[in-house]
């Protein structure tokens, strides 16, 4: 026997025959190397876009003598080659059969195995054992780089290994503060985080969602110079590949968290190296299978379950003013950032006759165009705010107090005569928001947010009705 294939854990069928085949994973050692018929071993992964003659310039290769022989390979993306990469002849000082890519390479099983007996293994002991290195020159390969990648015996470089029972791996997909996924994460934690290990394994995150994930799972930034070995690796079709340097034991699952056929823009991925393919829901496994090379589906019903600590009561405010320097929105703003900075969870409907910001939405505000009858958003809401600088009669405050709806204002002349006071709110100081009374402002924040509950009463000074009729007798 001249060749033996390692092959990517399954058989492939355009191996011609006369060449040993021997089906591998990442458990393989040396004793399974030792089993190799072949003088020459060769570690195969899809070799579904291999040239014609590919299998005749190996063979014409193995008949010569060497050491080691690299293979070159165009490199290709959804059937579109990007580049061409032409492999110069390497040195042997440059260690050109070790790294990521062992299937580019023929190895003389001799000399292998010189390097698996060693108990340690050096840089000087890899380069005196191959010394004769050959090279095939023409294109014959197309490689793929996103598939799954094996790990090489002949690491020797001094490589950092994380070993994990479970990871996830999430790439950029947490770097944001809302979408499914991390929802999906979260109730993963939730459920099922103090039962097993779980880490979660990503390219750049956001602070709060780091912070969120850390009371349920241990979290990694991954590292290029590391190597991750695990025995079960969760990805999510938005990811749709992991890099080279997470090695999976056992199983390798994708998520599907999507009907793929309702996004047109989707491509029709070739990553086979998954052990199943998992939708959300049947109809998101059942849209998928156009869409991915296997029979492999199944589905899971999004996990979930909600921790009672995390429901806040939330805070509904609504304000009504004109765009305009005197009614001073900026104390708006300075409100709603401590708000946000306190995590209190509200929504503040701003009626408006034109939006100060290009986006309707700043934190929980809500800018609105004016309505003719904002009557039932101050009846829901548990407090109405002004906080202007200059108020004649503030027909929307005395709709508020005539609601029974809580007020937080400046202290305006206006209120006084109108005889509002604490027990119908708060009334601000326009000190409090100067910038060096930002504390002193928050504490006043919060005890809004925790006395929303507290009903109040109404003083409207009915002596108007008297005075109207007199006018209008006259």
């Amino acid at each position: 026997m001249i060749l033996t294939a390692f092959l990517l854990n399954k058989e492939e069928k355009n191996i011609p025959e006369g060449i040993e085949k021997i089906v591998w994973n990442e458990e393989t050692r040396k004793e399974d190397i030792e089993k190799a018929s072949g003088k020459y071993l060769m570690f195969v992964k899809n070799l579904e876009n291999i040239e014609e003659d590919f299998w005749d310039q190996i063979l014409e290769k193995v008949q010569t003598e060497f050491d080691v022989c690299t293979i070159n390979y165009t490199i290709e993306v959804d059937r579109k080659t990007l580049s061409t990469e032409k492999l110069e002849p390497p040195e042997i000082q440059r260690k050109p059969y070790k790294g990521s890519y062992i299937w580019s390479f023929i190895f003389k099983k001799e000399k292998l195995l010189e390097i698996l007996e060693k108990e340690e293994v050096t840089d000087e002991i890899v380069d005196s054992t191959f010394t004769y290195v050959n090279y095939i020159e023409k294109p014959i390969y197309h490689h793929i780089p996103t598939e799954r990648v094996i790990h090489n015996f002949l690491y020797t470089d001094e490589k950092e290994e994380v070993r994990r029972k479970n990871i996830i791996y999430m790439g950029t997909y947490c770097n944001g503060q809302f979408n499914g996924y991390i929802t999906w994460l979260n109730n993963i934690g939730r459920c099922f985080g103090e039962e097993f290990p779980i880490t979660i394994l990503y390219d750049k995150i956001y602070p709060p969602t780091k912070k969120a994930f850390e009371r349920y799972f241990e979290v990694l930034e991954r590292k290029e110079d590391t190597l991750y070995i695990t025995n079960r690796l969760i990805t999510t079709y938005s990811t749709y590949y992991y890099p080279k340097n997470i090695l999976t034991k056992e199983d390798s699952y994708l998520f599907i968290h999507g009907n793929m056929c309702d996004y047109p823009s989707s491509r029709k991925y070739k990553y086979d190296n998954y052990t199943k393919y998992i939708g959300v829901s049947k109809i998101s496994a059942e849209k998928a299978k156009d869409y991915f090379p296997t029979e492999e589906y199944d589905y899971i019903i999004n996990p979930i379950q909600i921790d009672e600590s995390e429901v806040k009561p939330h805070l509904k405010l609504v304000s009504a003013l004109r765009n305009d320097p005197i009614k001073k929105i900026e104390r708006i703003h300075q409100i709603a950032t401590i708000l946000d900075e306190e995590e209190i969870p509200y929504t503040w409907n701003v009626f408006i006759d034109s939006c100060p910001y290009d986006s309707n939405v700043y934190g929980g505000l809500i800018y609105r165009r004016s309505v003719q009858n904002p009557l039932p958003y101050i009846k829901d809401a548990d407090y109405f705010v002004q906080l202007s600088n200059s108020e004649a009669c503030s027909y929307s405050v005395m709709e508020a107090l005539s609601l029974n709806t809580k007020v937080i204002l400046t202290p305006l002349e206006c209120y006084e005569e109108m005889k509002v006071d604490s027990s119908q709110g708060f009334l601000l100081p326009f000190e409090i928001f100067e910038k060096d009374k930002k504390e002193e402002l928050r504490e006043v924040v919060k005890r809004i947010y925790k006395e929303k509950e507290r009903p109040m009463t109404s003083h409207l000074n009915p002596s108007m009705w008297e005075k109207y009729k007199e006018l209008f007798e006259k």
